[in-house]
């Protein structure tokens, strides 16, 4: 499925051919500027990003191959609905990535394109190649060599349980604070599995918690997309049958860049190339406001855009604010965030739901609430206290940040450096481990359980 196979070629040029002609609308410019600005690109990298756009597709229907095995066959209705994630929303699975950066397609018809002939022949062309292959038992991975090389599982799972010490206690926590396509979260999750397993544990208590414990963000649209998968793989078959709605916690953020509580008015403010966004410390205190709470303003963003063929723009968007903030000072009982608002409190969710509305009616779609409810995401951390720290990055950033998320009694380990001969790893504690490979390549996707009698650990 990668580049070199007739389906990349094939889903890549259809998806150039319709961002030749789609370019300049807005859902599509804005996409590139944030990507671009992402990627330290200044301009151009079209390419890229048509490739790139291409394997966060594939991640999407893999996706839904992986969640409903039972039913292999897509209609188109539902293909629209895999690449816009309200597939995923409706299973209850949330911030698999709505209105994210790789959401240009479907185009809207007030575009007035004609280009949606073409774009249903791109994604169904991609729906259809997957077909004959089966996802039920799919594991985290499955495409990462198709983006980039990865943090092998057998070391993930070697942080996780040797150096870390998260199967012996399944309550801790544990943030990877650049996390690229979420290995180290898969193996988090995999020890989760295995001591509810030994201690005859509900299986469904992984869907629970794990979500709850085990975070991560990264500032690669891609990597965050991929790691959505892989973390959805990881919780395995506890999403193909009934559960409960939970949030896939892997956010687009830069771990290094943590907004702070302003004094005084205790107000967190995302600067972004949109202009700021002001966010309350009740939504900093208790991640759930933003997803649930910012997460409501779709329907009144729709309300607005409907509101315009009777009322101009400004009239549209006071009408529906003043429905919004009703909801923001009223109790939600039955809901994960039951307590109302105070008047001042909505007053600073108000000024960034009006510019979200604004953005919205002028043609960016979701692209920007997506960003706010996950650029807030390195300030909710840093509230959090994480038992764990985990990552595949320098030194600097622990010397930078690590006060920032860990818990007062916390702990981290990062590695420094993977190939096939040999990877390190350094913790908190000033422990450097040196693991050799003496007798050839391990697999990839080998766990640590089998890795470990070829590896040669040295360390101090």
């Amino acid at each position: 499925m990668g580049p070199g196979s007739a389906i990349f070629a094939q889903t890549t040029d259809r998806l150039s051919r319709i961002f030749a002609q789609a370019a300049n609308v807005p859902p599509v410019a804005s996409r590139l500027r944030e990507w671009q600005l992402r990627q330290n690109r200044q301009v151009g990298g079209e390419s890229l990003f048509i490739h790139q756009t291409y394997l966060a597709m594939l991640a999407r229907f893999v996706a839904r191959r992986f969640v409903a095995p039972s039913q292999p066959a897509i209609s188109d209705e539902e293909i629209l609905e895999v690449i816009n994630v309200d597939y995923f929303s409706r299973r209850g699975i949330g911030n698999f990535g709505e209105g994210d950066i790789f959401a240009w397609l479907p185009l809207e018809a007030r575009w007035e394109l004609g280009l949606d002939d073409l774009a249903l022949e791109t994604v169904r062309g991609l729906a259809g190649a997957l077909a004959p292959y089966d996802f039920t038992n799919a594991s985290p991975g499955i495409l990462d060599s198709l983006y980039r090389a990865t943090i092998p599982r057998w070391l993930a799972e070697y942080v996780v349980e040797e150096e870390l010490g998260m199967t012996d206690g399944p309550g801790l926590s544990m943030l990877d604070p650049a996390c690229s396509t979420g290995m180290i979260l898969c193996a988090a999750i995999g020890a989760m599995k295995r001591s509810v397993a030994q201690r005859d544990g509900e299986a469904m208590d992984v869907l629970f918690d794990a979500p709850q414990r085990y975070r991560g963000m990264d500032s690669d649209p891609l990597a965050v997309a991929i790691a959505r998968l892989n973390y959805l793989l990881a919780l395995g078959d506890l999403v193909q049958q009934e559960h409960p709605e939970f949030l896939l916690p892997v956010y687009l953020a830069d771990g290094n860049d943590v907004p702070n509580l302003s004094a005084g008015d205790q107000v967190v403010t995302l600067s972004t190339a949109a202009g700021d966004f002001p966010l309350p410390e009740p939504f900093i205190r208790d991640p759930l406001m933003l997803d649930w709470v910012l997460g409501r303003l779709t329907n009144y963003m729709d309300g607005a855009q409907l509101r315009l063929h009777v009322q101009p723009e400004d009239v549209a968007v006071q009408e529906v604010l003043n429905a919004y903030y009703n909801y923001l000072t009223a109790g939600k009982p039955r809901t994960p965030v039951p307590d109302a608002l105070t008047p001042k409190d909505a007053d600073v969710v108000l000024e960034t739901a009006r510019s979200l509305v604004h953005l919205h009616i002028r043609g960016e779609g979701t692209l920007w609430l997506h960003l706010v409810q996950n650029l807030a995401a390195p300030a909710i951390f840093a509230n959090s206290g994480f038992d764990r720290l985990a990552w595949y990055g320098s030194t600097e950033f622990f010397e930078a940040n690590s006060e920032l998320y860990s818990s007062p009694e916390g702990r981290a380990a990062w590695v420094t450096s993977s190939s096939e001969e040999s990877a390190e790893v350094v913790t908190s504690t000033g422990r450097r481990v040196r693991l050799q490979i003496p007798g050839g390549p391990i697999g990839h996707n080998s766990s640590w359980a089998d890795a470990k009698a070829k590896v040669r650990t040295t360390g101090a």
